[in-house]
Order: C-alpha cells, then sequence, then structure tokens
C-alpha cells in the first residue's frame, strides 16, 4: 500500500515471514563499499534469536541512512529520529502501530537529506514456512535466513525509492514496488552468500504465495527475479559493486505490465488455483498461460518432481505440449 502524504510507504509482505535474526552488523555496509569489501563480505547471517528490547539501529541506504526498530521497543526507537521527523505524524508510535497491524514489516519512506526512511520489524509474526495447495496436495516450503532477506527486501525500497527521477521512473506502482524490492534483494545475496540459493527460495517463496492466494499478485515478484536471474549468475552480479549499477542493467530488461495485464494474470490465478475449481479450462486466457506456465514450473518442479510437474501442467493449460 502506497500513502501519498510525507512519502509514506507502507510495505505490505502480503503473507508473514520470520524474523528473528541479529541486524547484519555493528556497522553495515555501505551501499558505496569498495569492490572487495562487497564481493568477497560472504559471511551467511545465521538465525538467530535477537532481544526484542533492542533499541534500534541504523543502517546505510546510498548515500542515507535509514533507521531500523522493533514494535516492542518502537517508542524508544523513534527517538532516534531527529526532532523534525519526530513532530511528524506519519512517525509517531500510534500511527505506525495501526498501520502496521498484523504485518511482519512495513517501511516509512521520508523526504529528508540524511534519513531515507524507518523499517519497522514485527517479530510476534513471524512464521518459518511458506505454503499453497495445489489440487488436494498442500506443499510448505521453508523459510531460511527470511529475517535477513525481509530486512534487505525492506531495505530495498527505500533505497529503489530514493533513485526514483534519476534511474527509476519518478512514478511507480505497488507492483513496481514490489518487484524492485525483491531485485535489490537478489543484488544482497549475490554480495553476501557463495551461491543464489536463497534468491531461488524467494521466487519459490513468491509463487507458492500467489498459488496460495491470488491476492498475493502484488508482491508477484518471481517474473522479474528469473529475468534476472537467467541473465545474471553469481559472478556476474558481484561485479555490479553499487546497486546503482545493478538497477540501471536490469530495469530495462524487465516487463512493464498495465493494470489489465495484471488482472488477467490474477483471473488465470484464480481459475486454476482457486478454492471451488474442480475442472481445468485448459484455454482459459490462454494468451496469458505461456508467461505463467515459464515462471511456475521451476517451483511446481521443485515440489512435485519434473515428471508429475509437467502432467499437471498439461492439464492445466492448452499452451503446454
Amino acid at each position: 500500500m502506497t500513502f501519498h502524504w510525507q512519502w509514506l510507504f507502507a510495505s505490505l509482505i502480503g503473507f508473514s515471514v520470520t524474523v528473528a535474526s541479529a541486524p547484519l552488523s555493528d556497522k553495515p555496509l555501505s551501499m558505496n563499499a569498495s569492490a572487495h569489501t562487497a564481493v568477497n563480505a560472504f559471511k551467511p547471517i545465521p538465525d538467530s534469536t535477537i532481544s526484542h528490547h533492542q533499541q534500534g539501529y541504523f543502517t546505510d541506504i546510498a548515500n542515507k541512512r535509514a533507521l531500523v526498530c522493533y514494535v516492542a521497543t518502537l517508542n524508544d526507537c523513534l527517538q532516534l529520529l531527529p526532532m523534525h521527523l519526530r513532530q511528524q505524524t506519519v512517525f509517531s508510535r500510534a500511527a505506525i502501530r495501526h498501520a502496521i497491524g498484523y504485518k511482519s514489516a512495513m517501511v516509512l519512506s521520508a523526504r529528508d537529506n540524511a534519513i531515507a526512511g524507518v523499517i519497522v520489524l514485527n517479530p510476534s509474526k513471524d512464521i518459518a514456512e511458506q505454503s499453497g495447495s495445489i489440487g488436494l496436495t498442500t506443499y510448505q516450503l521453508p523459510l531460511k535466513q527470511q529475517a535477513q532477506l525481509t530486512l534487505w527486501h525492506e531495505l530495498g525500497h527505500l533505497y529503489n525509492i530514493d533513485l526514483q527521477q534519476t534511474l527509476l521512473p519518478s512514478s511507480l506502482s505497488e507492483y513496481q514496488h514490489e518487484w524492485l524490492a525483491d531485485i535489490y534483494l537478489l543484488w544482497r545475496i549475490a554480495h553476501h552468500y557463495p551461491q543464489l540459493d536463497l534468491a531461488w527460495q524467494q521466487f519459490h517463496r513468491r509463487n507458492l504465495a500467489l498459488i496460495n492466494d491470488s491476492a498475493n499478485l502484488s508482491h508477484w515478484s518471481a517474473p522479474q527475479l528469473q529475468i534476472a536471474l537467467a541473465h545474471y549468475n553469481i559472478e556476474q552480479l558481484q561485479q555490479f559493486v553499487r546497486y546503482e549499477e545493478f538497477i540501471a542493467a536490469v530495469y530495462p530488461l524487465m516487463p512493464l505490465w498495465s493494470e489489465r495485464d495484471m488482472a488477467e494474470f490474477s483471473s488465470l490465478i484464480q481459475r486454476t488455483f482457486g478454492a471451488g475449481v474442480v475442472q481445468p479450462l485448459p484455454g482459459y486466457m490462454f494468451w496469458r498461460q505461456p508467461k505463467l506456465v515459464e515462471v511456475l514450473s521451476p517451483t511446481l518442479e521443485a515440489l512435485m518432481g519434473k515428471d508429475n510437474a509437467q502432467l499437471w501442467l498439461q492439464q492445466q493449460f492448452r499452451a503446454v505440449k
């Protein structure tokens, strides 16, 4: 959900995720770090319990900083903001607690020369896996390092907002904000881990969430992640020392779907996976089927096995031979 007053951007994760690991470090990695620092920072961050009494901390967003807070200590954390931001209603404890509701995380963007915004984490809404039902079978995807991925996704929101009107368009839809945040997440994974397993986890997570509920279409970054992962291996991703370099290269590769395009994908998803669907209609929305099949196939194969996934797809979609 995007609120247009005070440049407030509240990120709806769409489905709960684990938020249970420690911050990146006491001195977060700068986005302008050297190639040696960024590329060789392969230090997987374990899922470890943090104290919910932690006051909060700042981390870098390009040439600005973001304040990371936890709901349990929100009032103390917000005191770290400059006075002129604390006086704004959108950064009040009451407004933030109302806005976060049952979400596991949210981000508030600030119009300020030094502070990019505030990220609020809500560990009480954590889950450790994403599930989705296909026919009579429910599949679960364990979420590893999800606390770290959630934080990076939220940082991505602020980073991309900061790049609007320069490397990114001045106006972005909620859907564009969400997949761009996951593109930033992909870049961070490549600079902190020696493989892209967690990027594929995010890809499968977004697909499975969509299968579970078509309302998660607003967070369906799997098409964009698939394009990026097809174009760049981890060594190539590591060559983009600064995120600005990466987004300048990858953004032109991405599809720009209209509201009608998204509505058609939503209708096809509901007809394929929605509750109460008892009979396949292989010709339904046939012009959207090839892309949906292309994006869902890796996840279905991971869940069902290659042969079973292919058989199921052939039964559901005319586009699959």
